[in-house]
């Protein structure tokens, strides 16, 4: 069987999240499944360069490790990204820069409990190039961009899909000059489009997209919200990295245990872990004050004329609301299930065969 190809990008800012998404990949893959690493190298240190490759050396023979060097001014034209820079972007320059059939790409704040090489032998159907799963918060392509749909002419409610997990066929987005036209879009709509790469992917890939079930990218806002801590997924925190500071609940408790069982502790002593800290509780502590003001503006708005931010503020009064009313329980539930990640176990340096 081919060896599964899993390409990743990341700066030293992401190395945490790298170090972990690899260390569960690599501990839930089938034994015996030989597996070629491709690390889109965006600015790493050496020393973690050193770290990564003493983890993958734990795997045995099976796990080819490559670093690959990238440079993300071809993107300068782009819109930024998260931290301010181009690297969201190199994903797009996976047909160019792997020269393989298909690969596997994963965002570096994932954690992988479910086997990839399933999702790797994934056959797609025809007219498909790439499979991904549903975005769980941008719901179509109009809430995205209105004005690029419109100008593409393409449906405001075509399906819209996140990229921090896809399965690609990179022969065919090399055969239909993917990365030239995502330069050429990247270029001609910056500033009008929201996600980056993922905005390219989704207007100039429409149609030709296979939908994944939600296993293979679930967002860790969801698994919050679950009575219990069923795993079997491949957990994607998406609205805020762990390893900075993170969103408090299970997620966030599950992949700081995580780390700490990988070898790699998360810490809490950093800058940017404190300040985020310090940015959920002003959050908190506003969210009484949210509920008043939000449906008073919403109210205005709608006096005025304004629907769809009356509708928009009315909509985030709603969630504030539920979100004050539901915390007791929420609390009891969080408690009872963050005491049980405490004791889990994972699978991080599996007996590896060499094929």
């Amino acid at each position: 069987m081919d060896p599964v190809v899993i390409a990743l990008a990341s700066n030293e800012r992401y190395f945490p999240g790298l170090f972990c998404a690899v260390t569960s990949a690599l501990g839930y893959m089938a034994m015996g499944r030989a597996v070629d690493l491709r690390v889109l190298d965006g600015g790493l240190s050496q020393t973690s360069r050193n770290i990564l490759s003493r983890l993958v050396g734990r795997f045995g023979k099976s796990v080819r490790l490559d670093f690959v060097p990238v440079d993300d001014s071809i993107f300068r034209g782009a819109t930024l990204g998260p931290g301010r820079s181009h690297l969201a972007y190199c994903r797009i320059l996976l047909p160019r820069v792997l020269d393989v059939p298909r690969s596997i790409y994963l965002d570096c704040d994932v954690l992988v409990f479910r086997d990839l090489a399933e999702l790797f032998d994934f056959k797609l159907s025809s007219g498909k190039i790439l499979a991904a799963v549903r975005d769980s918060e941008t719901l179509s392509l109009g809430d995205d961009s209105q004005i690029v749909t419109d100008a593409m002419k393409l449906p405001a409610q075509g399906a819209y899909f996140n990229s921090g997990v896809m399965l690609m066929n990179l022969d065919e987005l090399r055969r239909e000059n993917f990365l030239e036209r995502s330069l050429e879009f990247l270029k001609a709509w910056s500033g009008h489009y929201r996600f980056w790469d993922q905005s390219a992917i989704n207007f100039l890939l429409h149609r030709q997209i296979h939908v994944l079930p939600d296993d293979w990218n679930r967002p860790a806002w969801k698994f919050d919200e679950q009575f219990e801590n069923k795993l079997d997924c491949v957990l994607h925190y998406t609205s805020s990295a762990p390893w900075l500071g993170g969103a408090p609940g299970p997620a966030q408790v599950l992949f700081e245990r995580f780390a700490i069982e990988a070898g790699l502790p998360v810490n809490r002593d950093a800058r940017p872990f404190k300040k985020s800290r310090r940015q959920r509780l002003l959050q908190n502590g506003l969210a009484p004050l949210r509920t008043l003001a939000f449906p008073l503006a919403s109210l205005v708005y709608r006096i005025v004329g304004r629907k769809e931010k009356a509708a928009a503020y009315w909509k985030a009064a709603r969630y504030w609301f539920d979100y004050l009313r539901k915390a007791p329980s929420r609390r009891r539930v969080y408690r009872y299930r963050c005491r049980q990640i405490d004791s889990m176990k994972f699978k991080l340096a599996a007996s590896v065969t060499a094929p």
